[in-house]
């Protein structure tokens, strides 16, 4: 495909704060982060007890590649998500492309503490005027970098490549949310995320307690968590997640949401009882009232996790696969064996999860096709095979979720029960995106007004979750103004 160049994008210093006001608010924190412990600062996420393995070989699929290097020298700038899962996997797929396309130059640039450094890096790259032709995203954080110009839209390059049809299935509430704004597609999703709840076998064997199975209830998850939980022996039935958006996977299972809308919301609706109800239970009585979860000193120095073998179930997503148990943790006798299964039903009859896609954008560059060419490599089929197996993350078309990673994580992480990563997705609904994301939300408001006092026993849900929508209604309204 003949595609013009486009010159990098330089940033005003006024432009490049309202991006910044309106990205990650300088303390991004993923969905796929882990959760912070009560009353202290958000970490970066925490490091598997080992990094997961790649393979002695990239795998390589036998299926035609889904890009056709390009002919002319070039280099290719990828600023990364930097964590412990996706290093290995970034160093395999620049390995295998090199070998692809042996004119193209890829350098790779993985962000440390990617939770709190990951946007400032790339809006200082944006401002400076050197920005990657590739970088990371997440689901619901690219939209404002979007509305700035600095993206460059994909859909003359994905219309082009009929494999990414696959990529871009159509009716799929989850996808298009995480990957269009305005009618354009701007995100190359290298995985399709969601969440829900692991366990460790043994606490259970241990207790002889059944395992829990996809059909459980709320009320039979908070009895086994008390079952399961012995505070003088220092375990736990819970490892609570400690912020708004792992709890809003509890939210939403009540049948209530935070918002008018999901999408480029206009109202903050936090203060409602069903909201105020959970929130109280899974922010603060999980800790204090119940004490079926570690609190902020039990959770010093990473002792008391899940990985510890001091707690028995946590809410997670497939990229805590390589955390628990890989190849190498059995070799060196580390490994904690687990299961999944779907959040308990309560209020909400459809039981949504949360749901996103992970991937990619293009940002206007002078080397856009190039980095088009290797940006469609991850996301295609031999690329995404190589990602997911090192990352244990869930690929971005249904034929490789069935064929390949299901396969893949039942050897390589003795996952038994992986459908239920499935059905978790095809039951999921997005956070909230849109011009103020959610990080923005969530470290401007929601983690200083609610969440702190809530984790730090200080305050309860009914005293904070009013002053939220205040505060949150406030980012909206000054938004929707700017409009």
């Amino acid at each position: 495909m003949n595609q013009k160049k486009t010159m990098p994008t330089k940033i005003s210093r006024r432009r490049f704060l309202l991006l910044s006001a309106q990205g990650a608010g300088l303390a991004a924190l993923a969905a796929c982060a882990a959760p912070v412990a009560p009353a202290q600062p958000a970490p970066a996420q925490p490091a598997p007890a080992q990094p997961a393995q790649p393979p002695a070989e990239a795998p390589k699929a036998e299926a035609t590649p889904t890009t056709a290097p390009a002919a002319a020298p070039a280099t290719v700038d990828f600023l990364a998500w930097g964590d412990n899962a996706d290093i290995p996997a970034w160093e395999a797929l620049v390995n295998r492309y090199k070998e692809i396309a042996p004119n193209v130059t890829v350098n790779v640039t993985p962000v440390a503490e990617p939770n709190t450094n990951f946007y400032p890096k790339l809006q200082t790259t944006i401002a400076g005027g050197t920005p990657p032709g590739v970088s990371s995203f997440q689901g619901w954080e690219w939209q404002p970098y979007a509305d700035q110009d600095v993206l460059a839209p994909i859909d003359e390059f994905v219309n082009a490549n009929p494999y990414f049809k696959e990529v871009y299935p159509e009716g799929v509430a989850s996808i298009e949310g995480t990957t269009m704004r305005n009618g354009k597609r701007y995100l190359i999703p290298l995985q399709r995320a969601a969440m829900l709840m692991f366990y460790a076998r043994k606490p259970f064997e241990e207790a002889g307690l059944e395992f829990p199975t996809d059909d459980w209830t709320f009320e039979e998850f908070m009895e086994t968590a008390t079952k399961l939980t012995n505070p003088d022996k220092k375990l736990f039935g819970l490892q609570a997640n400690g912020n708004w958006f792992r709890d809003i996977g509890w939210i939403r299972l009540t049948g209530k949401q935070e918002f008018d809308s999901l999408y480029d919301p206009k109202k903050a609706m936090f203060n409602q009882p069903e909201i105020v109800d959970i929130v109280q239970k899974m922010a603060s009585d999980v800790y204090y009232k119940m004490k079926i979860a570690p609190t902020p000193a039990d959770l010093q120095g990473g002792a008391n996790t899940i990985q510890t073998g001091n707690v028995a179930m946590k809410y997670e997503g497939p990229w805590f696969f390589p955390a628990l148990n890989s190849p190498k943790l059995r070799e060196d006798k580390k490994n904690v064996p687990f299961d999944i299964v779907l959040m308990p039903k309560m209020g909400d009859e459809k039981r949504r999860h949360r749901g996103w896609t992970e991937g990619v954008a293009l940002l206007k560059s002078d080397q856009l096709q190039a980095s088009w060419e290797f940006a469609s490599f991850m996301a295609g089929e031999e690329g995404d095979k190589i990602y997911s197996q090192i990352t244990g993350r869930i690929p971005n078309t249904n034929a490789l979720i069935e064929n390949f990673w299901l396969p893949v994580v039942t050897e390589r992480f003795e996952v038994k029960n992986g459908k239920a990563l499935l059905e978790a997705f095809n039951r999921s609904e997005v956070d909230v995106v849109g011009g103020v994301p959610r990080s923005k939300m969530w470290s401007e408001v929601v983690k200083p007004v609610g969440w702190d006092p809530l984790i730090g026993g200080s305050a309860t849900a009914a005293e904070v979750l009013p002053k939220v929508d205040e505060g949150v209604q406030a980012l909206l309204d000054e938004y929707w103004k700017s409009r």
